[in-house]
């Protein structure tokens, strides 16, 4: 798997200099062109609509910025022991692309794995979270118009050609939920350009822009929307800190005299900025964002199903969160993933090196790394399979 941030972005360059900052093309060479045909292909896309349950919006078909009821491309389904369904026909889709529509699918990472994995390479590389939607279309009518969007995207063109109208802010880093709405768009455009197969392009957070495909060509990209971290984010967790103090969970003084009132602003001013002075308290609430985050998939199948699992060294294992967090405390080394917390002896601190890596490793070589025997190294990571933070498969 090719690494995005890396290889194809600049690394440090476009972390320091572009993301959220500048929209920028990175070309792709005539012989890299096909160089992300593995993350989805047409037969791949036909066999997620034909064997997965979609249901609308997250599937969807959208032209001129509106969306396409789905009375007009889907048939009702009843079922005894499950909700009606909206059932998407192929044939009434594809006359709506012949038409001029775009399919939308949105989290292709939850149902087709090697963009699963361009994610979680993502996650674990940017600290945030991300989810990629899929663009398919046939015609120059644009799908949604020029809007922005409340959150970075990295665009992949995947195959055949799209082309794009940059058009700039108007309003600075604008929210999903903000106190001004911004909905008229400048007049014209910034930047005008055709993204290749192989090409790659990051458009910041509030940056007005409209894309549509060449005329005759189909065209397929995906869309890496990550997830911000702003200044609201990390004062709603602070408060949610700040729920430590008995002061903060008691009751507001509000039957009580001016004079109350003013001393509980005060001592509730004087936490709050005790906590905002803190050197450390972005990294500390990136951690603990870290900390908190969820895994994708990890069923393990028969495996987590055995009463213990058993101590084969040739076991599969791996960690289902790309954001686990480990702290070195001289004598313990703490794992903290998926809002859970394990404290282990110093001497596991390689086998959780290697576990948090974001590649699959032997139970063997998990206890190889940590000088214990294989069956108490199944014991921790069949601890840690109860728990839902790991994954295994057999050899």
């Amino acid at each position: 798997m090719i690494d995005l941030i890396v290889e194809v972005l600049g690394g440090e360059e476009f972390l320091a200099r572009d993301l959220g900052r500048a929209h920028r093309v990175f070309t792709a060479s005539a012989e890299d062109r096909d160089r992300f045909c593995g993350l989805l292909t047409w037969p791949a896309l036909n066999e997620i609509l034909n064997t997965h349950r979609l249901d609308p919006p997250r599937l969807r078909l959208a032209q001129g910025g509106d969306t396409i009821p789905t009375s007009q491309y889907c048939e009702r389904r009843t079922y005894r022991r499950m909700p009606p369904w909206d059932a998407p026909q192929p044939h009434l889709v594809a006359a709506q692309l012949q038409d001029g529509a775009t399919l939308v699918l949105d989290a292709i990472e939850e149902t087709h794995p090697p963009i699963r994995e361009l994610v979680s390479g993502l996650e674990r590389q940017l600290h945030t979270g991300v989810q990629v939607n899929a663009y398919a279309s046939w015609t120059a009518q644009e799908g949604f118009g020029v809007h922005w969007d409340d959150h970075d995207v990295i665009v992949i063109q995947i195959s055949g050609a799209k082309r794009w109208r940059i058009y700039g802010p108007t309003r600075p880093a604008p929210l999903y939920r903000d106190v001004v709405f911004e909905d008229t768009p400048p007049e014209q455009p910034i930047d005008e350009f055709t993204l290749q197969a192989g090409d790659v392009l990051h458009v910041p957070r509030g940056w007005w822009h409209a894309a549509a495909a060449s005329t005759g060509q189909p065209s397929l990209h995906l869309t890496c929307g990550l997830t911000t971290h702003t200044g609201i984010d990390l004062l709603s967790w602070l408060v949610d800190e700040l729920r430590a103090h008995e002061v903060i969970r008691a009751d507001l003084p509000r039957l009580a005299d001016e004079a109350s009132q003013t001393a509980w602003c005060r001592e509730a001013a004087k936490l709050l900025a005790e906590r905002l002075e803190d050197p450390a308290l972005i990294s500390s609430y990136l951690a603990a964002r870290d900390a908190a985050y969820g895994s994708h998939g990890g069923f393990s199948l028969p495996l987590a199903a055995n009463e213990h699992l058993p101590a084969d060294a040739g076991l599969q294992v791996w960690m289902t969160t790309p954001r686990a967090v480990t702290r070195d405390n001289g004598e313990t080394v703490a794992l903290e993933v998926a809002g859970q917390r394990w404290v282990l002896a110093r001497q596991a601190a390689p086998l959780l090196r290697l576990l948090t890596s974001g590649r699959p490793s032997s139970l063997g070589a998990l206890a190889q790394a940590a000088d214990i025997p294989i069956d108490q190294a199944a014991a921790l990571l069949d601890e840690l399979l109860r728990a839902g933070v790991v994954a295994v498969r057999e050899p």
